[in-house]
């Protein structure tokens, strides 16, 4: 089997806690996304108006500019319109609900642990070269934040559903940056596989799941069992969608913390993309969040290094670079999750207010909201994020 050389030494290591799940896990290193590839190889020679064109008549069903549209895309559109006969749209209320509850704290957790993490994997290596988080960091976030938010709302994964959409999108969107990174010579693939590879997109659909899960529970999210199988199942059709295999697919929130957990091991250490991923996010949230006095930036900066480091743990905090605290140990999150719990108790308190409940979660739909109205479908024409044109 063929085995990238910058896995080499993790895949060793993983064989010894689950040989099966490590050697999927490689080999899927090595493969992109046959679908969503087709299409994007296929729409190559059209100009950038006639592909946007093409793939919004896909998404909105619009059969009589479908039938213009190469076999490639009809083919594509067709396959992923039936979902699968697992997947039950009645399953996802009690998970919107539960997140919707929580969606402060599952915020939180998302900017500061989850996307962390995630950019300690060898998909920081992409995402570097094309400067797409470190040069456009706080519309990256938004996007990434508005997916999440619009997947968590009853009815977002619906075919015509905003969650069905931008999930699909961002399929076609890591398909298109693929295709550039591949034509290009800054990609060595004996060391690093497939650019954004099936590997990468299955342990970020695990990490935004099992492990959103529990990171938003160390903070105070406190879902029950329902929810949190409901929430896994939102996120396991959203992977679908997003083009993870059966073979990495999981079903449930043991499996997809197991799979992120042989995965990351398969892993190389961060390098120095990683580092500057990772605080780019961190340095990003205050702009998305819409902060406007320096010193403020400064301070949400910094409480977010203090809170990612007691998530992520000091040893992977020392790797990224980030400051040394002396106040983002256990202490930071217990506090966290009294405050969580004096707000709960408040809310019982004073549940006669009209709309409280529902305040925070409508102040990350603001947060979110784009300056676009609609979703775009252009697609990136350049390697490089300050080439290209905005999409």
């Amino acid at each position: 089997m063929q085995i990238p050389s910058s896995y080499q030494p993790g895949y060793e290591e993983a064989l010894l806690t689950d040989p099966d799940l490590a050697k999927t896990y490689i080999q899927h290193t090595l493969i992109g996304d046959p679908d969503a590839d087709a299409l994007i190889n296929g729409l190559a020679d059209l100009d950038e108006k006639q592909q946007g064109e093409f793939i919004r008549a896909g998404m909105d069903l619009d059969e009589e500019k479908l039938c213009d549209a190469p076999q490639v895309v009809r083919a594509f559109f067709e396959k992923i319109g039936t979902p699968p006969a697992w997947f039950d749209p009645e399953s996802v209320y009690p998970g919107c609900r539960g997140f919707q509850a929580y969606s402060d704290l599952f915020l939180t957790s998302f900017v500061v642990d989850i996307i962390v993490q995630g950019f300690t994997t060898l998909i920081s290596q992409s995402f570097f070269t094309t400067g797409r988080l470190t040069d456009q960091g706080v519309r990256r976030l938004k996007q990434n934040i508005l997916q999440l938010l619009e997947i968590m709302l009853p009815g977002g994964l619906e075919r015509h559903g905003e969650g069905w959409k931008l999930s699909v999108r961002l399929r076609l969107v890591h398909a298109q940056v693929r295709r550039h990174l591949i034509a290009s010579e800054e990609w060595d693939y004996e060391a690093h596989g497939m650019p954004i590879s099936t590997a990468h997109i299955a342990l970020a659909s695990c990490n935004f799941s099992g492990m959103l899960l529990r990171s938003a529970t160390r903070i105070g999210a406190r879902l029950n069992d329902e929810e949190r199988d409901s929430f896994m199942q939102i996120w396991r059709y959203t992977a679908h969608l997003m083009g993870v295999p059966e073979a990495l697919l999981f079903s449930n929130e043991t499996e997809a913390c197991e799979t992120y957990r042989v995965g990351y091991i398969c892993e190389p250490p961060p390098g120095l993309e990683a580092i500057a991923m990772a605080n780019s996010v961190i340095a990003s949230a205050p702009y998305v969040i819409g902060i406007k006095d320096e010193k403020e930036r400064d301070n949400l900066s910094g409480f977010g290094y203090r809170l990612s480091r007691a998530l992520i743990g000091d040893e992977l905090a020392d790797q990224l670079m980030f400051p040394k605290s002396r106040t983002s140990g256990p202490g930071t999150l217990v506090y966290l999750r009294l405050r969580r719990r004096i707000q709960e108790i408040l809310d019982v308190l004073l549940w006669w207010r009209p709309g409280h409940r529902t305040k925070s979660f409508m102040a990350l739909l603001d947060v979110s909201t784009l300056e676009e109205h609609k979703i775009s479908y252009r697609l990136p024409d350049k390697l490089h994020a300050d080439e290209a044109k905005p999409w």
